[in-house]
């Protein structure tokens, strides 16, 4: 016995992924400018080195169309003491308020995307042949 199943997709999900791409793009630049401004806001800044290594890159292959994975932060060796403090210092956190401010918004473009998913033309067909 021989089974053969058919999936076809809509050519509109490349449409969709490409949505997603631009989606976490908007999210982690928004978390970079969220860092900076909250770090700058801080009275104690004294070169900027940290404010200015501050950036949202793509993870991985710059040239693919789905960079679903972003890094975003300062890349000073001495950030996660400002961040996180030190039996010395108190903490001023800058980077994780930042995510924590662009969450909801992520949560609800991710949201509506998925629910595109639902609506016909998005869908996929399978078929047992």
């Amino acid at each position: 016995m021989n089974l053969k199943i058919e999936v076809t997709l809509n050519p509109r999900w490349r449409e969709l992924g490409s949505r997603v791409t631009q989606t976490i793009e908007l999210a982690a630049r928004n978390v970079e400018k969220g860092g900076k401004e909250r770090i700058a806001a801080w009275p104690a800044i004294d070169t900027g080195t940290t404010m200015n290594t501050i950036e949202a890159k793509p993870v991985g292959n710059l040239m693919r169309a789905e960079n679903l994975e972003w890094r975003v932060g300062p890349v000073t060796e001495y950030s996660p003491f400002i961040e996180f403090g030190t039996i010395y210092m108190r903490a001023r956190p800058f980077m994780v308020p930042a995510l924590e401010s662009e969450a909801p918004r992520f949560r609800e473009a991710i949201g509506q995307l998925m629910k595109e998913l639902e609506t016909p033309g998005y869908g996929q067909q399978v078929r047992l042949v």
